[in-house]
């Protein structure tokens, strides 16, 4: 739980804390050097398609959108989430206007099978999720944080078999904040890209349906697409009902999937461990710090204090 605490740390000194906090000259000297660490970093806005080269694919960005990349997008991941860079991280995408983000992670762990699908029970999966919370605010009871309480399916897990992935959402209550959790699984020929939602839940509502739109700008390479599996090919360890079930918070479907389970918990990057702490308030943050609508918004940085 060490890196739960640590981000809540981050996003107080980022300002987002309650007014009872005391915001000292060293805090905002610290939220300035992050500021300025985030605004300087390489981000793209010329709409293009960018190669992806982790995971041989490349994403179209759209209007009103910037990325960052690679070992940029690796960064970027360290400095919000005070951990580790993760190497699976290849790209992070940013509306300017909304504050919603996309965060692409490539796992190459071989061919997913589509063979389980039928087993999966979105309703036994929701209530493993809900357990698993009240697991985890028996740990934030203890560090006097309010608990998490998990709202139910916005989607339940869909499969597209035309672009060969699947995505689900579910909302979280944190505090007075609710935020959700939406994720697609795009599959390939060698592995799979997990594209992450980061928003709101009133940023989600506005544009839920934009979320297929940016992950179909996603495309694998010819040669490393789903359609293009060859017999010989390395097969991953576990099929996709199993995959979504942990990557949506739930448990292991079978023994296989132990080492998978705890690489996403390390990663920080399952559900309820650091990343859905205070997604509304990254939103008004990288609004401010990206504020207006040029092309390159490498504008004046307005810090938030209590």
């Amino acid at each position: 739980m060490k890196k739960l605490y640590t981000l809540i740390t981050v996003w107080m000194i980022l300002g987002m804390a309650t007014a009872a906090l005391a915001i000292t000259p060293d805090i905002l000297a610290t939220q300035e050097t992050i500021n300025e660490e985030i605004i300087n970093l390489p981000w793209k806005y010329e709409l293009k398609k960018y190669s992806l080269e982790q995971s041989n694919s490349t994403f179209q960005l759209p209007k009103g959108y910037s990325l960052l990349m690679g070992k940029a997008a690796r960064h970027y991941d360290r400095i919000i989430q005070a951990t580790d860079e993760d190497p699976n991280t290849e790209a992070l995408i940013f509306n300017h206007n909304t504050g919603v983000q996309l965060i692409l992670n490539y796992y190459p762990d071989g061919y997913v099978s589509l063979e389980d699908w039928e087993n999966l029970d979105a309703n036994a999966l929701m209530q493993e999720i809900s357990d698993n919370a009240k697991k985890i605010n028996a740990e934030r009871a203890k560090q006097n944080i309010p608990p998490l309480r998990i709202g139910g399916w916005l989607q339940k897990p869909r499969l597209n078999k035309d672009n060969h992935s699947v995505s689900w959402v579910f909302d979280v209550i944190d505090g007075e904040e609710t935020t959700v959790n939406a994720v697609s699984i795009k599959l390939g020929r060698k592995g799979y890209e997990k594209i992450i939602w980061v928003s709101s839940y009133d940023n989600y509502l506005k544009s839920m349906d934009a979320m297929a739109s940016l992950v179909d700008r996603h495309k694998f390479n010819e040669g490393h697409r789903y359609t293009d599996y060859s017999l010989g090919d390395r097969m991953a360890a576990f099929s996709i009902a199993s995959l979504v079930a942990i990557t949506a918070g739930g448990n292991p479907q079978k023994v296989g999937l132990a080492a998978l389970y705890a690489r996403l918990v390390a990663i920080g990057q399952m559900l309820l461990v650091p990343l859905l702490f205070a997604l509304g308030a990254l939103e008004v943050f990288f609004r401010k710090l990206f504020r207006g609508k040029s092309k390159n918004p490498k504008l004046q940085i307005n810090l938030v204090q209590a």
